[in-house]
């Protein structure tokens, strides 16, 4: 999956697609208008739609998908799904944030531990991360 960045503002993103505190002034960086981004991850909120991206000399992060255009909407053949719901772990997602169901690469979306430690910039999640990132 291939997308271009139209915005890295939150007053681009409408009322409903915010969360988190985000507001007018929220800035997304290091994205870059223009600039086309690999979707590594797609992530369901009630009311939007976030992408996991890695910008250029950047960490991983979730990006609204309001803020994109959507070039090329394949997905990769060894994706798969978690709802959160369901599964250990990832229920904490559906309880304190409303996050539905995560596609993505297989070690994301069976390991809430990788999962959480991309987030925390935990040094051997991240590897896992670029790991795939050079296989995609």
């Amino acid at each position: 999956m291939l997308v271009l960045c139209k915005s890295a503002s939150g007053k681009d993103l409408p009322g409903n697609a915010r969360v988190i505190g985000e507001n007018n002034e929220t800035q997304f960086n290091p994205l870059k208008i223009g600039v086309e981004y690999k979707v590594y991850g797609v992530m369901f909120y009630p009311t939007r739609t976030d992408m996991l991206l890695c910008p250029d000399g950047s960490n991983p992060l979730w990006v609204p998908s309001n803020l994109f255009e959507v070039l090329d909407n394949a997905l990769p053949n060894n994706w798969g799904c978690v709802l959160t719901e369901k599964k250990d772990g990832y229920s904490n997602l559906y309880e304190d944030f409303g996050i539905t169901a995560i596609f993505s690469y297989l070690q994301l979306v069976r390991s809430y531990q990788h999962y959480i430690g991309i987030l925390e910039r935990e040094p051997d999640e991240l590897q896992k991360f670029y790991e795939y990132k050079l296989s995609y």
